[in-house]
């Protein structure tokens, strides 16, 4: 679900200036170092995040990190300052690396009234596979209440868009809701309203908390709340994670 909002994959061309920056999150940055370079990155806020770097002028070529702190990390050495620019590749997605889901854990529903239809399950055939496997979409009227499911710490958020559709060229304009739990997962609220996010970054919230209004943003075939847990992967990828809700709501 996140591939929607939160994978990216940037080539950096020579004519940008160096450190830059991707999604005011973190940093990349080179420096020279006798006859090569050096690179590194560094987080501008403390929001965890799983980031990939790779370039054929760098050694290693590949570098996975999990950053949780504004402290610069080494990425690798770089043989030529030129080429590892305009080579460069980074994905990313919010969260930390190989957590360990508390699957004791009960979840709180998502909406303010649990009672609401479920349109869309585990294993949901229309779009509840692979990646997102594990979520459950709330049939809700635009507008209605969505609460944290868990407490944690919000790492990402998007309220800005006003479009959807039932294509998947609409994915892209879906607003959301990323919650850090202290497990290292994270509850993800998609669809959200315009304007419609009530909480910010950095900011920590509690079960059960009014967190967004719902609406039907992104790829959305009607109005609805789309809520899963994940775990980060690298590369920009994430898997979903089963969990339950104090009680299972039924369809």
């Amino acid at each position: 679900m996140r591939s929607f909002s939160l994978c990216f994959f940037l080539l950096i061309s020579t004519a940008q200036a160096n450190p830059s920056c991707f999604d005011n999150w973190f940093c990349v940055s080179t420096a020279k170092e006798n006859n090569h370079g050096a690179a590194t990155i560094q987080l501008q806020d403390h929001l965890p995040v799983v980031v990939t770097v790779s370039s054929p002028a760098m050694d290693p070529s590949e570098v996975t990190l999990s950053l949780s702190d504004t402290r610069p990390r080494a990425l690798g050495r770089v043989t030529s300052l030129e080429r590892y620019w305009s080579t460069m590749e980074v994905s990313w997605t919010a969260g930390t690396l190989n957590p360990q889901h508390n699957d004791n854990f009960a979840y709180r529903y998502p909406v303010q009234n649990g009672r609401h239809k479920i349109v869309q399950g585990f294993n949901g055939q229309y779009s509840h596979q692979g990646a997102s496997k594990y979520a459950i979409d709330f049939a809700v009227p635009v507008g209605t209440q969505v609460v944290a499911a868990r407490g944690g710490k919000v790492i990402d958020l998007e309220a800005s868009f006003d479009r959807g559709g039932p294509a998947r060229k609409y994915a892209r304009y879906a607003n959301y809701v990323v919650i850090l739990h202290d497990d290292g997962t994270t509850g993800e609220y998609y669809h959200l309203q315009k304007n419609g996010v009530l909480v910010n970054r950095g900011e920590r919230v509690k079960q059960g908390q009014p967190i967004a209004k719902s609406g039907n943003t992104g790829f959305s075939s009607l109005p609805h709340l789309h809520f899963g847990v994940y775990k980060a992967l690298p590369h920009g990828n994430f898997q979903s994670i089963k969990f339950n809700f104090e009680e299972m709501p039924s369809n």
